[in-house]
């Protein structure tokens, strides 16, 4: 039920790699705390899948959805390409360029 209301929207997320290790720590402690097992119990997260019969997957769950998401939008209306429209992909349009670096886009998602 947990990971239902997590993956709510995830469809959309454009993820750094801090935002993807948030996650597998996120499923580990979902883990830790359905059998109970306290962080002072020292217990390395690779002997507690072992003894689950389990691999991380919360992660696999977000990239597919990302595609079967990215999927719908390529089909678009008419057979058109829907990523050609600035406003669908990223939400806003700028004028001018902001400085610094630039932000990740979704799109850089789908193409890792």
């Amino acid at each position: 039920m947990v990971w239902a209301v997590f993956q709510y929207g995830e469809e959309g997320w454009t993820l750094k790699k801090s935002d993807r290790n948030r996650i597998e720590a996120f499923e580990m402690w979902c883990w830790r705390k359905m059998l109970s097992i306290s962080w002072q119990e020292h217990r390395t997260n690779d002997s507690m899948l072992t003894e689950l019969g389990l691999e991380r997957e919360l992660m696999g769950r977000v990239a597919k959805l990302k595609l079967q998401y990215f999927a719908n939008i390529t089909r678009g209306s008419a057979g058109q390409l829907a990523l050609t429209c600035p406003r669908r992909n990223h939400g806003r349009l700028t004028a001018s360029r902001q400085s610094g670096r630039p932000r990740r886009q979704w799109i850089y998602d789908i193409d890792e």
